[in-house]
């Protein structure tokens, strides 16, 4: 273990201060006043002062009762009326992938055609050596006139000496020029691997787009200029705090990654709370010569497993086939892919209950959430535990019979609600009215019991949580569309949204002690907004600007 550090007080009341309790508290050496402070804590969910001594929480109340607590040496901070939040929590993102789009990489997102994907390959081509890749991603093909998946022919004639290679905006899927799939040595005759596809022309030539574990194909081929991987972490931590995420959970880094976070941990240079879920295919191996770690701001004792795609590229594995889709191209029934084998899971799971570690599994189609909810339920019952605190990432689909059984488990849904409206353009089209009822089934899972845990899945979808909360309550994009919301019988309230991203997601991470909520012992992690999400007209909500990011009491951003 590391950088553990006790709590300085506990079960200090929300309530009026006493003297005697004002008596045990260490003395503040911070305050913060005047402010619309929303504390998530059920007997004074709203205050507005609060005190801090050192990184953590000593009292929140009224002006007076923190002013009555103040000492010569304490600092006295005006928020003059403006809204104070716990620190948000992005229960699910990648940081390297959104540090590397934040320090250059091709960026596709923006992207109206494949046409303009052409144009962008092109200008990036003439300015590169020849032979060198061009590497990049965050196109969307559900977002161009056609909606259909690309083919390399028109990338191919604009790269004809440099290996290309861009990944979908899930990251499930990629496409390939003709340059890179030869220096790959894929052609006619290349079968996939079990868990992957290789989509084909009308010639049964290789399209240039690999599903899944066929992605590999291309990618353990890929070169290029290396990127120091501090670099990397430090400049996805700025973005994150910039729009005022104080913790991020990391889905799916390696060991070495490992290595570079407990590096910018020992140096200070860590701000961001990262709780690190380690890549399946290491788990084992990693967890077997490796206690978990626990620190302040860095945390290791989790794993992140896969069972199948997405439904964007068509992967996610579902119980009946895609009805945009509904053969292959053998003419036998479609329903996805599953990209690990169920039992490779319980193995997995039986190991984390046996070390002590957690494991998270993507699972997005119905048949792959049903087949992770097996594997999670056989281990269990063969080594039962009240506290794994296993978690789904994305149940974006789940069968009506299956969605009591995360709360009977205690699995945690762990969700992204920018997901849902993303996806809700296209998701009827893939999987019809009736199965998806549902599809990102918020208030279902709730009413059922089921914990959610709310993040991004950025640079999937943007980093900023706002945009998440907005989602969340409204089901419609930024632009209000569609009236009322798609689905709304889903949307959650705002306060079920804003505990998602906060006690919902410490909790995920056996964290809700420390962090989530803003009272005496915890952590002094907190934000400063311009505008009360919880009141403010709903369609506002995603427009939210931070003013002030604050990571253990310390300011790490100020956009003022």
């Amino acid at each position: 273990m590391i950088g553990d550090r006790p709590r300085l007080i506990g079960g200090l009341g929300l309530m009026c201060l006493t003297a005697s309790a004002a008596a045990q508290m260490p003395p503040p050496d911070k305050v913060f006043v005047n402010g619309n402070i929303y504390t998530l804590v059920a007997s004074r969910p709203r205050v507005e002062a609060i005190a801090l001594a050192g990184d953590r929480i000593v009292a929140t109340g009224s002006n007076g009762e923190i002013r009555s607590i103040v000492q010569a040496a304490t600092r006295t901070v005006d928020l003059r009326g403006r809204t104070v939040l716990p620190g948000l929590i992005d229960a699910h993102g990648h940081m390297a992938a959104l540090g590397r789009f934040g320090l250059g990489r091709i960026d596709l997102s923006d992207a109206k055609s494949f046409d303009d994907v052409v144009r962008v390959i092109a200008d990036r081509v003439g300015a590169a050596q020849p032979g060198e890749w061009i590497v990049g991603g965050r196109w969307d093909h559900e977002s161009w006139p056609d909606k259909k998946l690309p083919s390399h022919h028109k990338l191919s004639a604009v790269s004809a000496n440099n290996p290309v290679w861009l990944l979908r905006v899930d990251g499930h899927a990629g496409l390939a020029n003709a340059a890179a799939m030869k220096l790959a040595g894929v052609g006619r005759e290349t079968a996939p691997p079990a868990g992957g596809a290789i989509l084909r022309d009308g010639n049964g030539e290789p399209s240039g787009i690999f599903l899944d574990n066929a992605e590999a194909l291309i990618a353990s081929h890929v070169k290029g200029p290396s990127t120091d991987p501090a670099k990397v972490i430090l400049k996805a931590q700025e973005m994150c705090l910039s729009v005022g995420l104080t913790g991020v959970h990391d889905a799916g880094i390696s060991p070495a990654e490992i290595d570079v976070y407990r590096a910018l941990a020992d140096s200070g240079a860590l701000k961001l709370r990262i709780y690190g879920m380690v890549n399946g295919s290491s788990a084992i191996e990693y967890f077997s010569k490796n206690q978990p770690i626990i620190g302040d701001v860095f945390t290791v004792r989790s794993c992140k497993l896969h069972i199948d795609g997405a439904m964007g590229s068509r992967g996610a594995w579902l119980i009946f086939p895609y009805s945009d889709k509904p053969t292959d191209e053998n003419g036998k029934p479609y329903t996805g892919l599953a990209v690990n084998p169920p039992e490779f899971i319980r193995k997995v799971c039986e190991h984390a209950l046996r070390k002590g570690y957690q494991v998270c599994t993507h699972a997005i189609g119905d048949r792959g959430n049903r087949a992770v909810l097996n594997a999670y339920a056989l281990a269990l019952s063969r080594r039962p535990t009240q506290d794994h605190r296993f978690r789904i990432e994305h149940a974006q689909l789940l069968s009506p019979e299956d969605m009591p059984r995360l709360a009977r488990k205690g699995v945690i849904a762990s969700m992204q609600p920018t997901h849902c409206t993303s996806d809700m353009r296209w998701i009827e089209r893939r999987i019809g009215e009736r199965r998806a009822r549902g599809a990102y089934a918020w208030a279902s899972l709730l009413r059922s019991g089921a914990r959610i845990a709310a993040g991004s899945d950025f640079p999937v979808e943007s980093h900023n949580p706002f945009f998440g909360l907005h989602a969340a309550v409204t089901r419609q994009d930024r632009d209000g569309q569609p009236p009322g919301g798609w689905r709304a019988e889903q949307r959650m309230t705002r306060a079920e949204a804003l505990r998602a991203f906060t006690l919902g997601a410490a909790y995920a991470a056996f964290e809700e002690n420390e962090k989530g909520s803003l009272e005496p012992g915890k952590l002094a992690d907190f934000i400063v907004i311009d505008r009360d999400v919880m009141t403010c007209p709903p369609q506002d909500i995603w427009s939210t600007k931070v003013l002030q990011t604050y990571v253990g009491g310390v300011s790490v951003y100020r956009s003022e």
